[in-house]
Parts: structure tokens; sequence; C-alpha cells
């Protein structure tokens, strides 16, 4: 809960805001405000959005990410409409294109507008544990030239509201750390927001290739034990080269190295957070073959697995 103080900052009128009210052809130079005004050597900037006009359909060279604090928000992306509620919020790329309807008082947003270079960041911290976070994140900062955004459910999440509001009270600070501790409460936004991508709708322009490869790595993640380069081939209904192919370009590995490094993640949770016999562990990642395995976790961190354990 916002003290009222910070409050009633955020639902005050802005002048531009006092000057719409008083002047209905009051023109607020939107064009000039989103190509100047947001960075000062900055990766990111956040700001209320403007109520009482609305915004004309455009695009932009950033990523934007927008909250519902109260009220709703209707946004037109690609000609579809949204209606986003209170506490939730839309991720959009830099090559689409959306408008968003006039708002009134108690209609509060607030702006994320984040340079594409600040997730280079974000996305170098994920394992493999995070493939299709990582290729979410890869597809909205990347060169696919696509009109991407993901809808965030996220309304009723305790741990991202949490951090809105953290964010929302530094808006108003004016101490020296503001930016760092900025930059730091988004990274850790994004981050819960991929923790909650159950609560989450993506949307692309990506092309047919694309959307298998996120196909193949969702089955992946979902199907570790047990998946097979034949079985997603026969559900896509795709040869298995042409899987293999794209998996290569996309990610840089293959079926079995994205499998492997899927049961491997696993079985470092498992061992970690859990009491569970190492033989056990193993079979839960989908190996039968513990001697095997054994081996495979040692070439791969030089360490045993009992060793890994206890560190």
């Amino acid at each position: 809960m916002l003290n009222e103080e910070i409050y009633n900052k955020l639902s005050s009128l802005t002048e531009r805001e006092h000057e719409l009210l008083k002047n209905k052809n009051f023109n607020h130079a939107f064009k000039k405000s989103i190509n100047k005004e947001f960075f000062k050597d900055q990766y990111i900037s956040v700001e209320k959005h403007t109520r009482f006009i609305k915004t004309p359909k455009h695009s932009h060279n950033f990523i934007e990410l927008a909250y519902v604090y109260n009220g709703k928000m209707v946004q037109k992306i690609n000609n579809k409409e949204i209606i986003l509620g209170k506490g939730e919020m839309v991720l959009l790329n830099q090559f689409i294109e959306h408008e968003i309807d006039m708002t009134n008082q108690d209609d509060i947003i607030i702006n994320f507008i984040i340079k594409p270079d600040f997730f280079d960041n974000i996305v170098s911290l994920f394992d493999s544990e995070n493939i299709i976070s990582k290729f979410l994140l890869t597809s909205i900062y990347g060169g696919t030239k696509k009109g991407e955004y993901i809808y965030f459910h996220v309304g009723n999440i305790g741990s991202v509201q949490n951090i809105i509001e953290s964010i929302v009270e530094e808006m108003y600070n004016t101490h020296p750390l503001k930016n760092i501790r900025m930059q730091f409460l988004i990274g850790m936004l994004i981050t819960e927001l991929l923790m909650n991508l159950d609560s989450s709708d993506f949307y692309s322009d990506m092309n047919y290739d694309n959307k298998i490869v996120s196909k193949v790595l969702k089955y992946i993640d979902e199907n570790y034990e047990e998946a097979s380069l034949k079985e997603i081939a026969m559900i896509l209904k795709q040869p298995n080269y042409k899987i293999s192919k794209l998996l290569k370009e996309f990610t840089g590995k293959n079926f079995r190295e994205l499998l492997i490094e899927k049961r491997l993640e696993k079985v470092k949770k498992l061992l970690k957070n859990t009491d569970y016999p190492i033989s056990e562990v193993i079979k839960n990642a989908g190996y039968e073959n513990i001697s095997y395995f054994y081996k495979l976790f040692k070439k791969t961190y030089n360490v045993s697995l009992k060793e890994y354990r206890n560190s």
C-alpha cells in the first residue's frame, strides 16, 4: 500500500493534464515527447501516462511496459483491442504499432520506457532452465523486426504488485542513487513477470519458423522427462531434420543439447532444494541409466553429484 503522500502525487493532475482540461484543443506535442524527452543518458524512464487525451497510433525505437495502477486502459495493438484492468500490464517491443484510448481521472497508468540494450543484462543472467523466458526476451529486443507483445494478467500476484509499489515510490525520490535503484527494481520486475508466464499471453507477428521453435522449446520445458525429437516432430507434423535445423539456427543448439541442459538444470535444482536420494533425482530428470548420468554431470560441471549437493 502506497503511503498517502505518494498516492496523492500519483493521483494529482500534471501540468499537461491541467492544460487539457482547460483547453480541449491543447497539443501536448506527443511526437516530441516520445522522441526526445524520455532518455537522458539512461536506460529507463518512468512516468505517469497523460490522461484526458487519446494517444494516436505510433511505433517507437524503445520497449514499453505499461502498468495500470488504477482503473483501466484500452489499447489497440496491431489493430487488436485489449482492455487492461487494475494491476495488469503489457510489454511491447519496438516494432509494434499501438494506440491508446482516452483515459479518465480515475485511470492511473505508469509507463516504463526502456532502451532495448537494458535487456542484454537481464538475458545474460538466465540459465537454460529459462529457455522459454530467454527466447521471449531475445525476440523482443532482437533483430526479428516483428511486432510482439506480452499481456500479463498479474493483478492478483502480490510479488509483482509489491515491486511496482517500490518503483512508484522511487519515482518521487530525489536522492543521487535513484537511477541505479530504479534500474535494479525494474530488472526485478521483469524477472518476476517472467516467473509468472503462466499468467500471460504472448502475441507475435513472428513467421512460421519462429512459431515452430517456440513450440519445441515449450515442449522441452514441459516434457523433459520423456521428450523426444520424434514425438515433437509428429505433433508439429514437421520432419526431424527441419526442427533440428531451426533449433540450431535460433538457439545455437540441437534438440538433444537443449534437452540435456534442461535435465541437468532440473537435477541441480532438486539436489539443492530437496533431500531426495541422488538415484531418485536422476530418474525424476528422465534418466534410467544412473551411471551414465553420473559421468555426464561430472563432465559438464567438473564436480560430482554429491559434491555439488554438499557445496
